[in-house]
């Protein structure tokens, strides 16, 4: 039997909670991507006062406070406000899906700082109403190159700094069918701007209000219309970027930065507690956000030496060749009434038999075919479907399913599905 699910078709907010199996998820959009410490530690104290105690980083750069009431709602938005993290309305947070460089700023193989961008592209939502039409899906990829890159990332409007020597531009892009359709180039000085321009071509165009739902007409005139500059060679690959996002990342002879993973994205307060305590007590002031469920701080090398070494005593990662990070999974049951399977304790198991398999791809165990952790292709996808997986070669929690694995036993079968990629049953 199928388990029956609901698709929401758009993400929680602060204003705008959603309710799932373990109670309301609040979503914690920091601004231009930084956390202070001080904010880290205060809502790791807020998840567990006014929540069930589980933090989540999002694919977007946020964070997500877990099991939240109705009678600890507006608490929790207190303590936000006073952090800064509470946006005036629901129909503002959720437009402002801006995600940029965690390192922006702070490497000097970037091409762009795009904080400055950030900032300008946040105030002009905030300040055109008309934008609070769009979905809340919506989002805009600010890439300023370097080290870690946001290469690959889906957004509705893509903002990368190309250009060598002095200058420096922006390429603009839209979300295609097949990939970023880009339009031109333009000034950093002007690329918010251009930005907010396209936002109001896809609502006036598309018929979903995304925009790769544009006709191709529309797509092809737009560039134009806003004044890009086409002739460009627009090369937006930085010869900076690195195959590191964990553990300790040189950036010059002094800095550093340094990447805790955070398994499945999930941690509990008291971890999180833990390691705002760790970095206030080395000095450092904020953690960057990332799309890839880790956070960022930069330090010196003796400091970030000795945060390596602490925080895997937290249970974070800092080792890029750790399997965990090569495996989304969902929240599973108990947060989700989509599923009864327990899939992040199966996605631990697994993780065990990808290392001993030696697999090197990418995992994504799903409760349900939504596929909520992740909507890129993985090498390996389980969907669950009631008590059992489908299995995935090679596709998403969507496609076909080339055969069916029964969990029970997991320590078992999880060699063989890795080990023999082509059986069909397990």
């Amino acid at each position: 039997m199928t388990t029956a699910f609901e698709i929401k078709g758009w993400c929680p907010g602060a204003h705008r909670p959603m309710l799932s199996g373990d109670g309301l998820i609040v979503r914690v959009r920091p601004h231009g991507g930084r956390l202070p410490v001080a904010a880290l530690g205060a809502l790791a104290d807020a998840a567990r006062r006014f929540g069930n105690g589980q933090i989540d980083l999002t694919r977007r750069a946020n964070l997500q406070i877990r099991g939240v009431s109705s009678e600890t709602l507006a608490p929790l938005w207190a303590l936000m406000a006073s952090h800064d993290l509470l946006d005036d309305n629901a129909e503002l947070e959720a437009i402002r899906n801006i995600v940029l460089n965690p390192l922006a700023g702070l490497d000097p193989g970037e091409i762009v700082d795009m904080h400055p961008v950030a900032k300008a592209l946040e105030t002009e939502l905030a300040t055109d109403e008309a934008l609070r039409a769009l979905p809340g899906k919506f989002g805009f990829v600010l890439d300023g190159g370097g080290k870690l890159p946001l290469t690959g990332m889906a957004a509705d409007v893509h903002l990368v700094a190309c250009g060598q020597g002095n200058e420096r531009r922006i390429a603009v892009g839209l979300a295609g069918a097949d990939g970023v359709i880009w339009l031109g180039t333009t000034a950093v000085a002007d690329a918010a701007s251009a930005a907010v321009q396209l936002a109001h071509a896809v609502l006036q165009q598309s018929s979903t209000r995304r925009a790769a739902d544009l006709p191709p007409d529309a797509t092809a005139s737009i560039g134009a219309e806003l004044g890009l500059d086409a002739s460009d060679t627009i090369a937006t690959a930085s010869a900076a970027a690195s195959q590191q996002r964990l553990g300790l990342i040189l950036l010059t002879e002094q800095t550093c930065a340094v990447g805790l993973g955070v398994p499945f994205g999930r941690a509990d307060s008291e971890t999180l507690a833990r390691l705002a305590a760790l970095l206030a007590a080395h000095g450092i002031s904020d953690v960057r956000m990332s799309p890839w469920r880790t956070f960022y701080v930069a330090a010196n090398r003796a400091i970030a030496d000795r945060l390596v070494a602490d925080a895997a005593h937290l249970g974070l990662i800092v080792d890029d060749t750790d399997p965990l990070m090569r495996i989304d999974a969902c929240s599973g049951v108990g947060c989700c009434p989509s599923t009864a399977l327990a899939t992040r304790e199966h996605a631990r198991v697994l993780a065990g038999a990808m290392a001993r398999a030696q697999f090197t791809g990418t995992l994504h165990v799903s409760g349900c075919a939504k596929g909520c952790a992740r909507s890129a292709a993985a090498g390996l996808v389980l969907v669950g479907d009631g008590d059992r997986y489908r299995i995935v070669r090679d596709g998403t929690a969507k496609s076909e399913p080339c055969g069916t694995l029964d969990p029970a036993g997991l320590d078992a079968t999880g060699n063989g599905l890795f080990e023999a990629r082509e059986r069909a049953h397990v």
